[in-house]
């Protein structure tokens, strides 16, 4: 239902040339496994392709940029999504994979090709409990941070045990109040400071599922909002290593 209100809209994106062919080489959604998945007919929004143009539409366009109690700006997420080489990672492309073990996958310090990530069925799977437009949107950042982590030298594991249900993957979540990081600054990271100035990739995940529940626009369908305050809150629950009591429609701090 997520993924048919986005297409919806006006201008829809599956119906919008310039914007999923800018999509295209913005995201690197290049390589011929997309071939079978849609990437033949980019306007066909029920195809995986097509449900990644959805998700990278929510990412341009959806949130208001509501200085302070948003958590981090538009551009930021875009950028760190975005393919290309920039101040927030190297260059790495993105893979269409017929597998259901995990909702995507990062590969980082590839010798001699690009580094890339897949994307999984279960992102895409009719009815499934990851197939919904934000949450996408929200795996696309989720999973740039690894790109993130390489460039900047961190490991780039996930955390297990602690307040990370079991069976799942996690990560350290540094909370911080919602003015630390400017507008632009989202790439910054300082492990030195009072608060950490660091990111882990389900925190910044976390964040962009907060910030597109409740600082986006009118126009964005309610039930993309609601969905991403689900996604957020339930990896708030179970997917930070350090048990975090903060609920997306919780006040925040500044």
């Amino acid at each position: 239902m997520a993924d048919l209100a986005v297409d919806r809209l006006i201008p829809a994106p599956s119906q919008w040339p310039e914007f999923y062919s800018w999509a295209h080489d913005a995201f690197a959604i290049t390589d011929d496994s997309w071939d079978p998945a849609g990437g033949t007919e980019r306007w066909n929004g029920s195809k995986p392709y097509g449900k990644m143009i959805h998700a990278i539409y929510l990412l341009a366009y959806a949130l208001r940029d509501v200085y302070l109690p948003q958590w981090h700006a538009r551009a930021d997420y875009l950028a760190a999504a975005r393919a290309i080489d920039n101040q927030y990672h190297g260059p790495f492309y993105l893979r269409f994979r017929n597998s259901s073990d995990h909702e995507a996958t990062s590969e980082t310090g590839l010798f001699a090709t690009r580094d890339r990530t897949n994307y999984k069925c279960p992102v895409f799977d009719l009815g499934g409990p990851s197939d919904d437009p934000s949450n996408r949107a929200s795996v696309l950042v989720h999973e740039s941070w690894h790109h993130w982590q390489r460039k900047y030298h961190w490991k780039t594991d996930h955390q297990h045990g602690g307040a990370v249900a079991p069976g799942l993957d996690g990560d350290w979540y540094y909370f911080h109040g919602s003015g630390l990081f400017d507008f632009g600054t989202l790439w910054t990271s300082n492990p030195h400071s009072n608060p950490l100035r660091f990111h882990s990739p389900y925190q910044v995940q976390i964040e962009f599922d907060a910030d597109l529940a409740e600082f986006s626009f009118s126009w964005v369908p309610v039930i993309v909002q609601s969905q991403a305050r689900y996604y957020g809150n339930t990896r708030l629950t179970n997917q930070c290593k350090n048990r975090i009591t903060y609920r997306i429609g919780d006040p925040r701090p500044f």
